[in-house]
C-alpha cells in the first residue's frame, strides 16, 4: 500500500487528562478539529476531547484510500480569503502547502467551457447565439422585475432576475434540482451564501479582459490529499495536551436544571464518562444524533418532532482509475444537464500528482441523492456501469483506458434548503440555547451551508470564545457574518 504519511492510531489508555477535560467536542470533522486547535492554541489552562465516531478525522473533508491512491471525499480546497485560515494552512502544512489556480470546466451543450472563461470559447456561429440568448435573457428579467418588485421573493424569481430566465431554465434549475432538490421548494435566503459571489457582467469582464488575481482565482490543497491537514491539526492538538478519542460515539447527554453535567461515550475502552460543573459541550455532529442522545431536557418531545422535518442529502462517490497519467482537461468539472447522472467530475492527481500511484490518474463522479433513494442501496455494479455509460457521451475520456473502479457512500452529504427543514433548524437551535454550556456547530449540527475553510474559520472562533479571549456576542457577530458570507469554490 503507498501511504505517504502515518496515521494517528486511537489512542486505548484514557489518561487524567480526559477525566480532567472541561471541553468536550462531538465530531472530528473541519468544525470540531479548528474548535479544539482554537482552544488548545490560546489556553494551557484548558483541557479539551474530541470525540469522533470513525477512526480518521476530517469528516467529510476527509479523504479514502483506495489500492495505492489516496482520494478525497469530493473536490475539497482551502481559500485564501480567509487570513487566519490562510496563516494556519501555511504553518500546519509548511512546504506541503500547495498554491493551485483554481480551473473548472463546464459542460454544456455537447461542449466543454473553461471557467474563468476565455474569449476563444465564444468564436464559434452556436457560442454566440447561446451568449446573445443569455443577454437578452438576462435584460428581460430586470426589465420584468421593475413590474414584479413588491411580488413575494422566491428562489426562482431572485435567479431569473439575477441571470435571466434561459440561464436559470438550462443552467440553474438542472443543476440545482440535482444537487440539492426542487428550486421552488429552495429557501430564497440559500441564494445570498450560495450565489452571491456570482455576477454576469463579472463572468464577462474575466472572458474580456482575463486577470491572474490570487483570490479567488487561487486555492490551498495539501500535498499528501485533503486528510493531511486534519492529520496536522490532530496531532498539534494532542501535542499541546489534549485528546481525540477515535471509533468513539457519545452516548448520553445528560442535563440537569438546563445545564449539562455528564457525557457519556462508547469506544475501544468500553464506556467512559465525564461529569462536572464546569463542562462546555460542542457538538458538530448532526443534529439528529445529538437530540436523540440528550436527557433530562425538557422540550425534547418537540426536538424530536422538528428533528423527524428535517431533509438531507446522501453522496455517491464512484471512483476510475485509469491507465494514463491524467485524463480531464480540468481539474474540476460541472454537469448541469440532465444527460449525466453525476454532478460532478474531479480528477484527484491534479489536485496532487503524489496522491495517485506515478502513471495512473483517479478520477471521481459525485451524485447526490436524498436519504433513502433507492439508487444509493443499488449494487456497486449497477452505480459503475450507469456511470461509465454517461461517461461514454464524453469525448475528452477515453472508456478504454479504465482499469478499475470503486463506490463509495456518504450518508451525510448535504442539509437540503428547503424551507422547511431550515425554519426547522432554526427553531431546533433557537432551542437548545437554553443550555447555556451546549454550542452547535457544523454544516448538520446548525443547518448552514459551508465550506472546510469557513468551517475552520467558525471553529476558531468557538475556541476563543470558549478561552474567554472573546465574548459570546462577539461570536454571535461572528456567526451572522459568516452566515451572510458568499461561499467561495
Amino acid at each position: 500500500m503507498f501511504f505517504p504519511y502515518t496515521s494517528i492510531d486511537s489512542i486505548r489508555a484514557l489518561s487524567k487528562k480526559i477525566e480532567d477535560s472541561t471541553d468536550i467536542i462531538l465530531g472530528a470533522g473541519p468544525t470540531g478539529l479548528s474548535v479544539g486547535l482554537g482552544v488548545a492554541l490560546r489556553s494551557a489552562s484548558h483541557n479539551a476531547l474530541i470525540l469522533e465516531a470513525k477512526s480518521r478525522p476530517g469528516g467529510l473533508a476527509g479523504s479514502f484510500y483506495w489500492k495505492n491512491h489516496i482520494v478525497d471525499y469530493g473536490p475539497h480546497r482551502l481559500s485564501t480569503i480567509l487570513d487566519n485560515v490562510r496563516v494556519l494552512a501555511e504553518d500546519l502544512l509548511g512546504p506541503d502547502c500547495l498554491l493551485k489556480m483554481s480551473l473548472h470546466g463546464v459542460q454544456y451543450s455537447g461542449r466543454l467551457f473553461q471557467f474563468p472563461p476565455r474569449v476563444i470559447d465564444w468564436l464559434s456561429p452556436e457560442c454566440v447565439y447561446h451568449l446573445v440568448s443569455f443577454g437578452l435573457s438576462y435584460i428581460w428579467g430586470h426589465l420584468v422585475w421593475i413590474t414584479r418588485r413588491f411580488d413575494t421573493a422566491t428562489f426562482e424569481s431572485i435567479m431569473i432576475r439575477k441571470f435571466g430566465n434561459q440561464f436559470y431554465n438550462k443552467i440553474i434549475y438542472p443543476m440545482a434540482k440535482k444537487v440539492w432538490i426542487e428550486p421552488r421548494d429552495i429557501d430564497p435566503s440559500f441564494v445570498t451564501q450560495r450565489f452571491a459571489s456570482i455576477h454576469p457582467f463579472e463572468v464577462i469582464k474575466k472572458i474580456l479582459i482575463p486577470k491572474q488575481e490570487l483570490n479567488p482565482a487561487a486555492f490551498y490543497y495539501p500535498r499528501k490529499g485533503f486528510e493531511q491537514l486534519w492529520l496536522n491539526i490532530a496531532h498539534r492538538f494532542e501535542q499541546e495536551g489534549n485528546h481525540i478519542a477515535y471509533n468513539t460515539k457519545a452516548t448520553r447527554v445528560v442535563v440537569q436544571d438546563n445545564k449539562i453535567v455528564r457525557v457519556e461515550f462508547s469506544g475501544p475502552d468500553g464506556d467512559q464518562a465525564i461529569e462536572g460543573d464546569n463542562l462546555n459541550v460542542v457538538s458538530t455532529i448532526p443534529v439528529t444524533g445529538l437530540i436523540q442522545i440528550l436527557e433530562g431536557f425538557e422540550p425534547i418531545d418537540r426536538l424530536k418532532e422538528l428533528a423527524s422535518r428535517l431533509r438531507f442529502k446522501s453522496m455517491l462517490l464512484v471512483a476510475f482509475e485509469f491507465d494514463q497519467p491524467e485524463t480531464l482537461p480540468f481539474r474540476t468539472h460541472i454537469y448541469p444537464e440532465d444527460d449525466f447522472i453525476f454532478n460532478r467530475l474531479f480528477e484527484q492527481n491534479q489536485y496532487s500528482r503524489e496522491t495517485v500511484e506515478e502513471g495512473k490518474s483517479v478520477v471521481v463522479a459525485d451524485i447526490t441523492v436524498l436519504q433513502g433513494d433507492p439508487l444509493f442501496e443499488k449494487s456497486d455494479q449497477e452505480i459503475i456501469d450507469r456511470v461509465k455509460k454517461d461517461m461514454a457521451k464524453l469525448r475528452y475520456i477515453k472508456s478504454w483506458k479504465i482499469t478499475d473502479a470503486y463506490v463509495g457512500r456518504v450518508e451525510y452529504a448535504y442539509v437540503v434548503p428547503d424551507l422547511e427543514t431550515r425554519k426547522s433548524f432554526h427553531e431546533i437551535t433557537h432551542i437548545l440555547k437554553s443550555i447555556p454550556n451546549l454550542i452547535l456547530s457544523g454544516r448538520f449540527g446548525i443547518g448552514e451551508y459551508d465550506n472546510s475553510d469557513y468551517a475552520m474559520d467558525q471553529g476558531l472562533a468557538i475556541g476563543a470564545m470558549l478561552c474567554g479571549e472573546s465574548s459570546k456576542l462577539d461570536y454571535l457577530l461572528t456567526l451572522h457574518k459568516t452566515r451572510g458570507r458568499p461561499i467561495v469554490g
